[in-house]
């Protein structure tokens, strides 16, 4: 977090209590283009105290965190108690979003009547309704969360047979609900019919059994702690209607937020000393944890000073953490949807978190095709980073049988293309590839990605890549019939058969001839 951006940061806090300012909308992935989904990333970012970290190098040289830039895909999972009605995590609670969401914005008449109706009938997202539930109505929902078909082993086994490498769980999302019964904050299993069930555990032991990397995000922000403290409408909406809208309470009542500099302060050392505790206790219930990642900075000043970096790698040597708590860490966290601009450097590490379905929790929406998907992760490799694919479980605590579905043909593809995952990099130095490509060692993998449905795009008769020797040769990856290579000055060409890519992505493998 650069100096200006710290010092508007604390200005906001002093200005508005505890957490109007990070109260900005999700994700919203059913915009009608990648520039409104990229603005939902970042108002979500900026609001939950999220900086964006552009490049790093400086990552953690640990020997038992040198795995993660060879990873290739991990598995995203987002749950909660709110899958009790198959809603987003988190973010449906907030009023007011839709109004700023819409493509485009939708604007407010500016007449008192009108004012005076959206209050009356809590419409704050100008769609006839109220917003989809309440902060407290959502908060409920966990008297009713009981996950009997939780077997995390299943589908962690099934994952990894599918060529995830590693997991990462929503141990704790924004709304506040902890999945093992946390001696802090008062919000966790231990009050709902689960009595006590340590999810976490579950889990974490799932993902050693199935030879997975352990991953746990963990939310810095805590929407049921903050309850008294924070205007549960959207801060865009608040802050374009002051004095207009109402602050709302966790009934999504008209209230002021009226607190004394001591009540607030006393209350800001109660956050810190929850989020401090929770995630002491995350680092240190379940043995080696491989991944930690954070999601925002908690309401009080000292944000990610409350567990520094240094005393996370005290409790974990060999962990890697993302940036998203302290504003640096060991890589980079682009989100939804990947910036063309992004070619690491091979020293340096990242990852892009996406969706598999059209949310991140389970709402019924369907599955994306696996052909969008496999293109994500091979422009991933391209760029020298990971793909975490999120699926988000159902209530039971089971997958969806679609996840089953598409998790079975991933795994078809894998069995042949893993090798142009795993271990790979962006192209280095001089070299560059007319198809997204990467490296791995004197070997090149060039991805053919067919277009979309629909998309009239021309069929792929060569691909090339210059700053390479010119004693090389090239296959199809699931086909041992040599392709018809030519060198003109420093670019080599391949011949592409005429049925390929096909309907889904396909990979072209250069290596030495000698080899």
């Amino acid at each position: 977090m650069t100096g200006a951006a710290h010092a508007k940061y604390l200005d906001l806090i002093m200005r508005y209590p505890i957490c109007l300012i990070y109260l900005v909308g999700c994700l919203s992935l059913t915009v009608s283009t990648a520039l409104a989904e990229n603005q939902e990333v970042n108002g979500q970012h900026a609001g939950i105290g999220v900086v964006e970290v552009k490049k790093n190098n400086q990552h953690t040289q640990h020997p038992d965190a040198q795995w993660f830039p060879d990873a290739g895909l991990g598995l995203f999972i987002h749950w909660d108690e709110a899958s009790v009605r198959c809603l987003e995590t988190s973010w449906p609670m907030i009023a007011g979003a839709h109004l700023a969401w819409a493509n485009p914005p939708r604007t407010i008449k500016d007449d008192p009547a009108e004012f005076a109706r959206i209050i009356r009938e809590q419409d704050y997202n100008l769609e006839g309704k109220p917003p989809q539930i309440t902060p407290n109505g959502y908060w409920a929902l966990a008297k009713d969360f009981n996950p009997t078909n939780f077997h995390p082993e299943v589908w962690l086994k099934k994952a990894k047979e599918a060529g995830f490498t590693y997991a990462v769980l929503t141990t704790k999302h924004h709304n506040g609900f902890a999945l093992w019964p946390s001696a802090y904050g008062g919000f966790n299993t231990q009050d709902t019919p689960m009595n006590g069930r340590d999810l976490v555990k579950e889990y974490v032991t799932a993902c050693r059994a199935a030879g997975l990397k352990v991953g746990l995000y963990f939310s810095g922000p805590d929407w049921h702690f903050d309850r008294d403290y924070m205007n549960f409408m959207y801060s865009k909406t608040a802050k374009k209607y002051a004095g207009k809208l109402p602050e709302l309470g966790p009934d999504h009542e008209a209230r002021p937020l009226q607190h004394t500099t001591e009540e607030i302060t006393t209350h800001q050392q109660a956050v810190a000393e929850m989020v401090r505790g929770q995630i002491t206790e995350l680092l240190t219930h379940y043995g080696k944890i491989d991944l930690i990642w954070f999601d925002g900075v908690p309401a009080c000043p000292q944000q990610g000073g409350i567990m520094p970096i240094e005393r996370i790698r005290q409790l974990q040597p060999g962990i890697v953490i993302n940036p998203r708590f302290h504003g640096h860490g060991d890589y980079i966290t682009p989100e939804g949807t990947l910036p063309d601009n992004i070619h690491l450097k091979a020293d340096e590490w990242g990852e892009l978190c996406s969706c598999w379905a059209y949310s991140w929790s389970y709402t019924k929406r369907p599955f994306r095709p696996l052909n969008e998907v496999l293109t994500d992760l091979v422009r991933c490799r391209a760029a020298g980073i990971n793909n975490l694919l999120d699926i988000g479980p159902m209530a039971t605590g089971d997958f969806p049988p679609e996840a089953y579905e598409n998790i079975k043909k991933l795994s078809g593809w894998m069995k042949i293309n893993s090798e142009a995952i795993y271990g790979t990099r962006a192209l280095q130095g001089e070299e560059t590839a007319s198809v997204p490509a990467s490296s791995k060692g004197e070997v090149r993998y060039l991805y053919l990605v067919p277009g979309k449905k629909g998309e009239n795009k021309p069929p792929i008769e060569k691909v090339s890549i210059t700053g390479l020797p010119d004693n090389y040769q090239a296959r199809l990856l699931g086909n041992e019939q040599s392709l018809l290579v030519t060198t003109n000055s420093d670019t080599i060409s391949v011949a592409v058969p005429g049925d390929v890519p096909g309907g889904s992505v396909r990979v072209v493998k250069l290596f030495p001839q000698d080899k």
